[in-house]
């Protein structure tokens, strides 16, 4: 049923797209490789069918197998196969190759709707990883930014703050060096002096 509906909703029927959409074959990007994988899959099959290789080529894997008698003659399995596939290919003509397709789908069913949306698993997706790992990586873009860089572009201004201030220190008189370096000795003996008392 569904190859045929396939078949018919590709090459019967009226154009179901825009005017101003215009379908075009696959490039042979995509095409050429499909040919090859297709002529090796027929190769093999072709290959598989000699001396019955098809049928015993897992024996070293599963062992051989006996077939017994079938219970339902293989006459019966044959007829019974083909009708079911002829009445599969009857039903999809009348659905979608005479009846006319509509352009927009119906609405359907639940599990119509569901399996239009795949399943809603982009909607979990979004939920449950996108949206927390968005959440996530803003966080760690602010921790980087103001933790990891404001510590260190706050130790940056400190070192060049405090170096400012000792730049302020050297003026280049020899009075000034002479005041720091009294003061200096001023406190060292009154250190000194307090730990004796």
């Amino acid at each position: 049923f569904y190859m045929s509906r396939m078949f018919f909703m590709t090459f019967s029927g009226e154009p179901r797209w825009a005017e101003e959409q215009n379908p075009k074959e696959s490039p042979s990007l995509m095409t050429v490789p499909m040919i090859i994988l297709a002529v090796g899959s027929v190769a093999l099959g072709g290959l598989l069918m000699i001396n019955g290789a098809f049928t015993t080529w897992l024996e070293p894997i599963t062992g051989a197998v006996e077939a017994g008698d079938p219970v339902i003659p293989v006459a019966v399995i044959m007829a019974s196969s083909l009708v079911l596939v002829i009445i599969g290919a009857w039903l999809a003509w009348r659905q979608y190759g005479a009846a006319p397709v509509p352009v927009t789908a119906p609405a359907g069913s639940v599990l119509t709707r569901a399996a239009r949306q795949d399943l809603y698993q982009d909607q979990v997706n979004e939920a449950l990883l996108m949206h927390p790992g968005q959440y996530l990586t803003r966080a760690l873009v602010y921790a980087d930014s103001s933790l990891v860089d404001g510590a260190a572009t706050g130790l940056g201004r400190l070192v060049a703050s405090s170096g400012e201030a000792l730049r302020r220190l050297q003026t280049g008189f020899v009075r000034s060096y002479a005041a720091t370096m009294f003061a200096g000795v001023v406190i060292i003996v009154a250190v000194v002096l307090a730990v004796r008392v």
